[in-house]
């Protein structure tokens, strides 16, 4: 198969990215980092997969290198990478074993912990002390290439698990940020796929290629758009839309064309308002082009920088030629002449003798429109007093209203109290007693007057037919009884 050109990888990049579709026979497996005991899951594994491909979903899935993954299942031999799924057996939800190479275990568990002082320590500058029994048989070239090597890979796990200060350090000490896997994979993609979206930002800042493509002709952002993440996805597309804005440079003849008031394509609302455009134009006929997008209410007068209109050429030739050839004939009217001779387009008009009156209303002035504004602020903030002044007045009435009602409440209730007083001093009401001394207490008796059930209902009655008064009726029985209780008392042997 032939390699694709770069005119094509350009047309490619530009599109919007394929959307990821999961196979239907695909399974999910757990794999064990065993250096730090870390479990991940791949949701997409089936059978005709191969051992290869499987570790290119695991750097997307752990942030390893494909270079140092070592894979094993149901037993300790590693798996090669030319044998297929189906081949070493696997079924849905099988746990595989992810085991690194010695030399890179410990710098591994550095970077999971996120302890960058100890990560520095293990060899990822050029130059450094770190060495192991096998680095030291390394010539000057070899060591560097491995020292660059290992603070690629601290690159791409610290942007794997979200280490935003590691990254940027080991950045800032040398890591290749753009260097790729075996795979294509660079710590963008990686970032992308957890969904990192402030490292992702960090990484772009520091020049990160956005359009790097791994084997299989994914981008950070159709892998970001693959794993669902929407925070790295806007980054992108931020990052994307800045970068091309970059490269976009106004053209001179539209800007000259601007200007002249030729321009084909009109220009859009927020181009009007930019400031290194004015906000009039002069067209070729001596016209005045005004420009006005006002919010409503704004003032629309004629305070604007635009020079005045000037006549039309064929009306100032006019002029110039009846001044000149019709000044001394007493028998030619310029004004009739003008009506006759042509104009600059050479089409004659018609004689028009009587002129209609346009009457045009003059644009207020910024004093006027101004003047006219606070008016209405005036008018609002009087109607706003009035409309509080007859609030407080409702508001003083009801107080006044309750008040009365309260005293005559309060007078009422001093009313009754005294007619009740009256009534039990009334002989009526009481008798003399012979020895008050000797009278037990009364508080036996019958109250007069209690405003009990028996006593509304007869009030409710009102007068029998021969028109006697119930609730009187009930208050000669109340008296009766009291006075055979008082007789009663005073009978009674001490």
């Amino acid at each position: 198969m032939s390699k694709p050109s770069k005119a094509g990888k350009l047309k490619i990049g530009r599109d919007k990215p394929k959307k990821y579709k999961r196979r239907p026979d695909a399974f999910s497996i757990r794999v064990i980092v065993a250096p730090t005991e870390e479990v991940f899951s791949v949701d997409d594994v089936y059978n005709d997969m191969t051992v290869a491909q499987l570790k290119d979903d695991l750097e997307f899935a752990t942030g390893i290198p494909v270079t140092i993954q070592r894979l094993s299942y149901l037993d300790d031999g590693e798996l090669q990478d030319h044998t297929t799924i189906r081949g070493n057996d696997f079924v849905p939800g099988s746990t595989v074993q992810l085991r690194v190479w010695p030399m890179y275990q410990e710098l591994i568990e550095a970077i999971v912990a996120d302890e960058i002082d100890w990560v520095f320590r293990l060899g990822v500058t050029n130059p450094s002390d770190y060495h192991t029994p096998a680095s030291d048989y390394m010539t000057k070239r070899s060591r560097k290439a491995w020292l660059e090597e290992r603070a690629f890979i601290a690159l791409c796990l610290a942007s794997h698990r979200g280490h935003e200060e590691l990254a940027v350090r080991l950045i800032e000490n040398g890591a290749e940020i753009n260097r790729t896997t075996p795979t294509g994979k660079t710590p963008l993609h990686l970032a992308s796929a957890r969904g990192h979206g402030e490292l992702v930002n960090t990484l772009l800042q520091h020049g990160a290629d956005i359009n790097a493509e791994d084997q299989n002709g994914n981008t950070a952002l159709s892998v970001a758009e693959r794993f669902g993440s929407k925070v790295c996805s806007r980054y992108l597309f931020q990052f994307q839309w800045q970068e091309r804005a970059k490269d976009v440079k106004p053209s001179k003849k539209g800007h000259s064309l601007m200007y002249e008031g030729q321009r084909k394509v009109p220009l859009f609302a927020h181009q009007y308002h930019d400031s290194s455009f004015p906000v009039w134009k002069r067209g070729a006929s001596a016209q005045i082009y005004v420009q006005k997008i006002l919010k409503p209410g704004e003032f629309e007068g004629t305070a604007l920088s635009a020079p005045k209109g000037g006549k039309h050429p064929s009306i100032v030739r006019k002029h110039i030629r009846n001044a000149t050839f019709f000044r001394d004939s007493p028998d030619s009217n310029a004004s009739e002449l003008d009506d006759y001779f042509p104009d600059e387009t050479g089409v004659s008009l018609p004689p028009i003798h009587k002129k209609k009156k346009m009457n045009l209303k003059r644009p207020l002035t910024y004093a006027e429109w101004l003047e006219k504004q606070r008016e209405i602020e005036r008018k609002i903030a009087l109607e706003k007093k009035i409309q509080d002044e007859e609030d407080m007045k409702k508001k003083l009435e009801e107080e006044e209203r309750k008040k009365e009602e309260t005293e005559k409440l309060g007078y009422e209730k001093w009313l009754a109290q005294r007619e009740q007083e009256r009534l039990e001093k009334s002989p009526r009401h009481s008798s003399p007693v012979k020895n008050p001394s000797t009278v037990p207490d009364t508080s036996s008796m019958l109250p007069l007057h209690h405003d009990g059930a028996l006593r509304q209902y007869l009030r409710g009655l009102g007068r029998s037919k021969a028109g006697v008064n119930y609730e009187d009726w009930l208050d000669q029985k109340e008296m009766e009884i009291n006075h055979l209780v008082r007789q009663m008392a005073v009978q009674a042997p001490v």
